[in-house]
């Protein structure tokens, strides 16, 4: 019993060290952030100085060199001594100005520099402490037997959380300022990220009687390029915080794809994140997007932290933006838009349908015609194949001589070709095309679309498909070309 004592003492008074300690590092990084807070206001003070200065030595050095045009083309002016002497005392007081002028700018880019590496170093310092914290937290969870102790343990834990998401953004923050974010672009299925992020919502949003809907639009893309995890950090940000802030009424998300450029083969995505929450005043809809900006008192713009100030920048280097629509008591609308999104094209290494319920003799019209012009043998043989049993005759050429001869003793409704035979020689190949056949093109290729210049074939261009060639896609393409023509 004496050693149980004993031992109960020791965790206790661990536990005391435990929870000063984490105040102590909680009430540095507060301090932190206001000491920040205060430089970043002497430093924006300081550089609005320093522009004023240059604008003002701007006027002087202009008025200077007006005067110095004006005493040179004077007229009326005293002898030519005095007025050489005046124009070279007004040139030298010019490139004095002129050096005033470039010595402020480059105080205020250094000012600006210094304080983005100090974001970006002081990650280091500040989360090894938070990490120690935090596992410290989790151990005196699971080892002491006092509820109330595993409350503090708790806390301690969840506030660590917080405190190492806000300096995961500052550094985030300071990569988007020096330009250094990178933006990795991979195939991503973002009608799955969506349902995922909504499903993670669906227990908080039915614990407060919310009504969270989401509706996708039946034409986006299965795949698109773009940067997952910025991707999925965005949507969430977004959702969570129409989820958290909105107390009664509903929270409707729509995921849209528009603008489909079949040339480019990119669509612009759209997320519209609508809610009935208390909606936020007009003076403060440009505060939240601002670094360590709050409108006042008002709770959700202080909730909202750096996520969506730091989520509006990585959304520009995206070539996309985040806006905002809001009407007090009445609800917000959050859009994220990026233009020109690269479709992803499927191919048969990315897994075929079922190739037997595939019927190409729904491909109209009957007495068609179209031609492949690749040099590769097995993938001309697979679309000879493909319409075989349809009324679809098909032409096959491995070079271009061949299929100039053949375009221009046959009328084709569809032309199927390797992108580099079609874009060879600076597109004199396109060009010889266009002036023998006004069919639609299809590009056969390996590479992405956005590497290739398309743009003396772009009237023609109908779609693209990928190497190697899924039966499926030819399929569709065939129907979406075909048909409509």
């Amino acid at each position: 019993m004496l050693n149980l004592k004993i031992i109960d003492e020791r965790v206790r008074m661990f536990t005391n060290e435990l929870v000063i300690f984490g105040s102590v590092i909680v009430g540095l990084i507060i301090i932190f952030f206001i000491v920040m807070k205060i430089i970043q206001s002497k430093n924006i003070n300081y550089i609005k100085s320093l522009e004023d200065e240059i604008y003002k030595l701007k006027t002087t050095v202009l008025h200077q060199e007006k005067v110095i045009e004006s005493s040179k083309n004077g007229v009326h002016s005293h002898s030519a001594l005095e007025q050489i002497k005046r124009v070279e005392t007004l040139e030298a007081e010019v490139e004095k100005q002129k050096k005033r002028v470039e010595d402020a700018k480059a105080i205020a880019q250094e000012s600006h520099k210094i304080k983005l590496e100090f974001l970006s170093n002081i990650r280091e310092e500040i989360t090894s402490p938070m990490n120690a914290i935090i596992a410290s937290s989790e151990t005196l969870f699971r080892k002491c037997n006092d509820v109330e102790l595993q409350k503090y343990a708790t806390n301690i834990y969840n506030l660590g959380k917080q405190l190492l998401e806000i300096i995961e953004d500052i550094v985030e923050l300071s990569s988007v300022a020096k330009g250094t974010l990178k933006i990795e672009e991979v195939p991503v299925d973002v009608k799955s990220v969506i349902q995922k992020i909504i499903r993670s919502q669906r227990d908080e949003a039915r614990r407060k009687g919310l009504e969270l809907t989401l509706d996708i639009d039946d034409s986006l893309p299965d795949a698109l390029m773009l940067d997952r995890e910025k991707i999925e950090d965005i949507f969430s940000n977004l959702v969570e915080n129409a989820v958290k802030f909105t107390n009664h009424g509903f929270v409707h998300v729509t995921l849209l794809g528009n603008g489909k450029d079949i040339v480019k083969n990119s669509i612009n995505l759209s997320l519209i994140v609508e809610d009935s929450g208390p909606g936020i005043d007009l003076k403060d809809q440009k505060k939240i997007f601002e670094i360590f900006e709050n409108s006042g008192d008002d709770a959700i713009t202080k909730g909202m932290g750096l996520g969506l100030s730091i989520h509006k920048r990585i959304a520009k280097q995206m070539n996309g933006d985040i806006f905002l629509e809001s009407t007090v008591d009445k609800g917000s609308k959050f859009v994220f838009v990026i233009s020109g999104v690269e479709v992803v094209l499927q191919s048969a290494n990315s897994g075929e349908l079922n190739v037997d319920l595939i019927d190409f003799s729904l491909v109209k019209p009957e007495g068609a015609s179209i031609i492949v012009i690749d040099e590769n043998l097995e993938l001309r043989n697979l679309v000879r194949d493909s319409f075989f049993e349809s009324k679809i005759k098909v032409f096959s050429s491995d070079n271009l001589q061949d299929a100039i001869d053949i375009l221009k003793n046959n009328s084709v409704d569809m032309i199927l070709i390797d992108v580099n035979i079609l874009t060879s020689d600076d597109n004199a190949v396109a060009k010889i095309l266009k002036g023998i056949s006004s069919a639609p093109i299809v590009t056969l290729t390996d590479r992405r679309i956005k590497d290739i210049n398309l743009e003396v074939s772009a009237s023609q261009i109908a779609g693209h498909l990928k190497k190697p060639l899924a039966k499926s896609e030819l399929f569709k393409t065939s129907l979406e070309v075909l048909n409509r023509r």
